[in-house]
């Protein structure tokens, strides 16, 4: 009978022990890595990916989308983004660059506002309105186009039907609430309510900073305009907020007599999530309006 010597033995178990360490370590899995401009659309978007992707927000809350620099960190995150997604329509002024280039780097983007139904605002030019998160039905009509562009770009299967749901569910939310008042007539502080006003029967009478972009800059005869607009309409609030002077609003506010309200348009601030950033502010303008 053949011997096997002991060392062929102590060669298999050494061989067995191995692979038994090696097949209780699971290969690690990278998360792809969403990256998407401002708070808001994120929180569109993190519900629509779930724990499936990682999603990183470039612009912090309380940062004014319209003017934003990136640093050369945000710089960084982008060129290394399996997709990066924006609002378009000119909104993040100072990423157009950036972004610009690291597309034509091949890095995926998606545009939000080239899937919508713009709406747009006659000037010296005709430009479309950028914030168009301030109605869930631009989400609702986006987000199969966007779904398309995640799992194109990352290789999952997001199936969009829940979210587009919720989406659907918050629109009749607010379109509840905005029914409670007989009327909705608004001083803005720059022409950022539009899509809102469109969508829940509201009219927008004017605003301190008669443009698109915060980075606009208003005249005094404007504003002297805008006062007697206000009066004739019987406007009963002044609604504000981001790179709308404070000290302007509250004097235009006391010389028409009626309140100066400060609202979170353009990020969560305090909110959650979409659903509690639009239910807070339609409930803002609900109660200044009554």
């Amino acid at each position: 009978m053949r011997m096997i010597p002991k060392s062929a033995f102590l060669c298999a178990g050494f061989i067995a022990l191995l692979s038994a360490c090696s097949s209780t370590e699971p290969a690690a899995t990278t998360r792809p890595e969403i990256v998407v401009t401002y708070s808001v659309l994120g929180s569109v978007v993190s519900e629509l990916v779930g724990d499936s992707a990682s999603v990183t927000v470039l612009i912090p809350d309380g940062q004014d989308p319209h003017d934003f620099q990136p640093s050369a960190r945000d710089i960084e995150t982008i060129n290394n983004a399996s997709i990066v997604i924006s609002n378009g329509l000119d909104f993040e002024e100072g990423l157009l660059e950036v972004l610009a280039t690291a597309e034509s780097n091949g890095v995926p983007q998606f545009r939000v506002g080239n899937s919508i139904t713009q709406r747009t605002v006659e000037g010296e030019h005709v430009v479309a309105d950028p914030h168009l998160w301030l109605s869930p039905t631009n989400f609702v009509q986006a987000l199969p186009s966007l779904t398309d562009a995640i799992n194109s770009a990352t290789g999952l299967s997001i199936d969009p039907a829940t979210e587009l749901e919720l989406l659907k569910q918050l629109d009749s939310e607010v379109t509840e609430l905005m029914n409670t008042i007989d009327s909705c007539v608004m001083v803005s502080g720059h022409d950022e309510l539009g899509y809102f006003a469109d969508r829940y029967g509201c009219t927008v009478i004017g605003a301190i900073i008669p443009g698109l972009s915060t980075t606009s800059e208003g005249t005094a005869k404007q504003l002297a305009d805008l006062k007697e607009l206000a009066l004739e309409n019987n406007v009963k609030a002044i609604f504000t907020g981001l790179g709308t002077s404070q000290n302007v609003a509250d004097q235009l506010a006391n010389e028409l007599g009626i309140k100066a309200v400060t609202l979170s348009t353009h990020y969560l601030h305090e909110a959650a999530n979409y659903r509690e950033f639009m239910l807070n502010l339609a409930n803002q303008i609900v109660e200044a309006l009554r």
